[in-house]
């Protein structure tokens, strides 16, 4: 019962102090208040179950990445015709197009990713489809779902590493380290393509739609990610904490805010159920990226599967670098001028582990872990789903890579 009265009161806190909430309050004093807290890792008093995932829903992964490698080399619109098996499976071996794409393809989605997106949109499916009660566990076009959303999130990499010149993903090398940046920007569009047929199978124009939101907003999130140093108010923290939070909900954040959005409409679930399945995914999304920030300090490119460190190499400056210069400001300078001069990454990385950006930024991470946590909690419980993803949330805090 108390951590229900915290949660209460945390969830009261993040609509009032953060833009993703259309909050009115001064957002830097919000975030000041957020850092002046005890630290939040001795509130956060609730333990995982650790619960297996149900047979249906492991086999749907299981199936997944073979679906998607099937449906990228398949020359037929109709792509996932049902559980476990494409319509088309002829593929013009003579084609050199095919073959590049074909092993351009499994590179990618056979490194065994973590199939986080699509496991949690499937997880949220079943909740919803047991609170409605219409009899599926999870039905074909909930299952669409979760292969587009992770398509979308792959063929995002490929472009990503594209633009930020990466070379290492998942611990292999990347599509554009290996076959060359014009070759990945095809595949990665071509990804995008096959996901948008498999999307406009499913007939429903509210959920192709709210999916297509999901793209819009990745590309919205790394314009603002190319130009975060580039406003006039580059100096001001307030704007430019509102900018690192607003680029983390349109990168992360929105694609399992929308598909868990996108499994409730398709479960038939009423406005607000659609909107409690949202807000549990934007909630999910943002502590995610914190944490994926976190760890960019604090991991080994081993663990990562990418180079640590990478985010101060590429320019940016996210929440442990903004917590730091609250203390340091001399890391203004560095951040204004995306660290590109020599010796300032070193710097930067040196004051983040002696300051408490890095305590600070999980402070918030565990803020909105809770606010995702009460959302499952609502949910009926059927197969634990509810205690399930209550789960995915609370064991980002602790995750590694």
């Amino acid at each position: 019962m108390e951590f229900i009265k915290r949660a209460g009161a945390t969830i009261s806190f993040l609509k009032n102090c953060s833009p993703l909430f259309g909050g009115k309050r001064n957002i830097y004093a919000s975030w000041m208040k957020c850092s002046s807290k005890a630290a939040a890792s001795q509130q956060f008093e609730t333990t995982t179950n650790n619960l297996e995932l149900p047979e249906f829903i492991r086999e749907k992964l299981e199936d997944l990445q073979t679906e998607i490698v099937l449906s990228l080399l398949t020359h037929d619109d109709n792509t996932i015709g049902s559980f476990g098996s494409s319509t088309n499976s002829s593929i013009d071996k003579g084609n050199n197009f095919t073959r590049n794409l074909e092993n351009m393809a499994r590179h990618y989605f056979n490194q065994g990713g973590k199939l986080f997106r699509p496991k949690v949109s499937l997880m949220m499916a079943n909740a919803m489809n047991q609170h409605t009660g219409n009899g599926e566990l999870i039905s074909l076009n909930q299952y669409r779902i979760s292969i587009v959303s992770e398509m979308i999130h792959t063929a995002s990499l490929v472009h990503d590493d594209v633009i930020d010149k990466s070379d290492i993903r998942r611990g292999t090398p990347t599509v554009n380290a290996l076959w060359g940046n014009k070759m990945a920007v095809l595949v990665g569009d071509y990804i995008l393509a096959k996901a948008t047929q498999i999307l406009c199978s499913i007939g429903n124009p509210v959920v192709i739609s709210t999916m297509a939101k999901i793209i819009e907003d990745l590309v919205q999130g790394e314009f603002m990610q190319i130009n975060s140093n580039n406003s006039s108010n580059k100096d001001n923290a307030e704007v430019r904490f509102q900018h690192y939070l607003m680029k983390n909900f349109y990168k992360t954040g929105s694609l399992f805010a929308h598909s868990c959005k996108s499994v409730a409409i398709l479960a038939g679930c009423n406005e607000k159920d659609q909107t409690n399945a949202f807000e549990y995914g934007k909630s999910l999304g943002l502590a995610f990226q914190l944490i994926d920030d976190i760890l960019d300090f604090s991991a080994t490119s081993e663990t990562l599967g990418k180079p640590a460190g990478n985010d101060l190499k590429q320019g940016l400056a996210t929440g442990p670098v903004l917590y730091a210069a609250l203390k340091y400001p001399e890391l203004n300078v560095l951040i204004n001028r995306k660290f590109s001069q020599e010796g300032d990454v070193k710097k930067a990385w040196e004051i983040v582990m002696v300051s408490d950006g890095l305590e600070k930024t999980r402070e918030l991470a565990e803020r909105y872990c809770l606010s995702a946590v009460r959302i499952a909690r609502s949910l009926p419980n059927n197969f634990q789903m509810s205690e399930r993803l209550a789960d995915v949330a609370i064991n980002q805090i602790n995750r590694q890579n």
